[in-house]
C-alpha cells in the first residue's frame, strides 16, 4: 500500500525521501516487507503521499495493468512513472469504491453478459446482443452512463494529467466493474470511450490479453452507439458537413462517423483520409477539439453513495475521510456532486 499510495503521487522513492524526511532505505525496506514503520514515519509517509495513515495498513490486492483486468488506450506513449501513476490512482478509486459500497445492496436492472469471441461472434454482433439484452429502441443510445451504471458498473471522471489515455476499466472478481474516465474528454468523444471500455468489459475480460483488442473493442463500440443497419443509409455522399450534421443525433465525434463509413464500405479509405486532413487543417483533431458539442453525460452511483453515507447512514465528513484513507476532507470533493434520480440503491 505504501508502494501504491507513493505511485499515485507520481512520486519515486527518492522524491517520496526528500518530501517525507524518512530515508530512501527505510521506505525501500518498508515497501519490500522487510522493516515495520514507525508510527512517526507512518504519519510522515502518509501525509507526504496525500493519504491516510490508515490507508498504508490495508491489506487489498493489487491488480497491476499486465492482468487481463486492465484495459488501457495508448500506454507505449507514456512513461512508466506516468503509467504507474494512473495505475495507482485507479487502484486506490478502485478500492475506495468497494469501502462505499459496503453495506449497501445494489439493485441492477440491467447485466454486463461476457461474449466469447473465439466462439465465432464477431465485436458487432456482440454490440447487437447487448442493445437487445438492454432492450435499447432504435436511434442513438441515450445515456449511455445510465446503462453502464444500471448494469453494475461505477463509472467515475479523473484527471488523468495528460490526453494520451481516454479511459481505464478494471473488473476484480467478485466486484462491481470500474470504468475510470479521463477528465479531459469532449463529451463526444467520452461517450465513444464508454462504449469502447464496455467493449472490453464483455469481450475481454477474464481472458487471455489478445492482439486485436483494441481493434475490437473499437468495432464493437461502432455498432453499439452507431448500428450499421440504420445508419449505413444516411452516409452516402458524406462529407464534413454531413457527418456535423449527424453528430448532434448520434452524439458522436464527427470523426467517428467519417471513420464509421470507411469502415462500413460507404467510403474509400482515401476519401476518409481527405475528410481527416480537411478536419485537421481547420484545428478539429487537435485533442478532440470538435465545434457542436452537446451536454456531458454524468455519472453518478459514486455520488449517490457517499450522500446515501452522509445523510441516510448519518455519517460525518470526518467518517467518510477515515472509510476513504483519505488525508483532508478537502479530498472529498473528488466523491461528491449532483446525483441523478432513479437511481436504485437499497440500503
Amino acid at each position: 500500500m505504501l508502494a501504491l499510495a507513493r505511485e499515485a503521487a507520481g512520486l519515486t522513492q527518492k522524491d517520496l525521501a526528500t518530501t517525507s524526511g524518512v530515508s530512501q532505505s527505510q521506505i525501500s525496506k518498508a515497501e519490500n516487507g522487510l522493516a515495520a514503520l514507525s508510527e512517526e514515519d507512518a504519519d510522515a509517509l502518509a501525509e507526504a503521499t496525500g493519504v491516510s495513515p490508515h490507508l498504508l495498513s490495508w491489506n487489498d490486492q493489487v491488480h497491476g495493468l499486465g492482468t487481463a483486468s486492465f484495459f488501457h488506450r495508448k500506454q507505449h506513449s507514456l512513461s512508466q512513472k506516468a503509467l504507474r501513476k494512473i495505475q495507482g490512482q485507479v487502484t486506490l478509486l478502485a478500492m475506495r469504491s468497494q469501502r462505499l459500497a459496503h453495506g449497501l445492496t445494489f439493485e441492477s436492472p440491467l447485466s454486463l453478459p461476457h461474449f466469447d469471441l473465439d466462439s465465432g461472434i464477431t465485436p458487432a454482433e456482440a454490440a447487437q446482443r447487448l442493445r437487445a439484452h438492454w432492450r435499447c429502441p432504435m436511434g442513438p443510445l441515450q445515456g449511455l452512463i445510465d446503462h453502464a451504471e444500471a448494469a453494475g458498473a461505477i463509472v467515475a471522471r479523473r484527471d488523468f494529467d495528460t490526453h494520451r489515455i481516454d479511459a481505464i476499466s478494471i473488473w476484480d472478481p467478485g466486484e462491481s466493474p470500474l470504468i475510470v474516465l479521463n477528465w479531459s474528454l469532449s463529451p463526444s468523444r467520452q461517450r465513444f470511450v464508454v462504449a469502447h471500455e464496455i467493449g472490453h468489459l464483455v469481450l475481454h475480460e477474464g481472458v487471455p490479453p489478445r492482439d486485436d483488442a483494441e481493434k475490437e473493442a473499437d468495432a464493437f463500440a461502432e455498432e453499439l452507439l452507431l448500428p450499421r443497419s440504420e445508419l449505413q443509409r444516411e452516409l452516402v455522399g458524406l462529407d464534413v458537413k454531413r457527418a456535423f450534421e449527424l453528430k448532434p443525433y448520434w452524439q458522436v465525434p464527427a470523426q467517428s462517423i467519417i471513420l464509421r463509413a470507411e469502415h462500413l464500405g460507404v467510403i474509400t479509405q482515401r476519401r476518409s483520409r481527405s475528410l481527416h486532413a480537411y478536419m485537421n487543417k481547420l484545428g478539429y483533431l487537435r485533442r478532440g477539439q470538435e465545434p457542436l458539442e452537446f451536454a456531458r453525460e454524468e455519472p453518478a452511483i459514486v455520488n449517490e453513495m457517499v450522500r446515501i453515507h452522509k445523510e441516510e447512514h448519518r455519517y460525518s465528513v470526518q467518517d467518510m475521510v477515515s472509510i476513504l484513507g483519505l488525508a483532508s476532507p478537502r479530498q472529498l470533493g473528488e466523491f461528491e456532486g449532483d446525483s441523478r434520480d432513479g437511481l436504485r440503491i437499497v440500503h
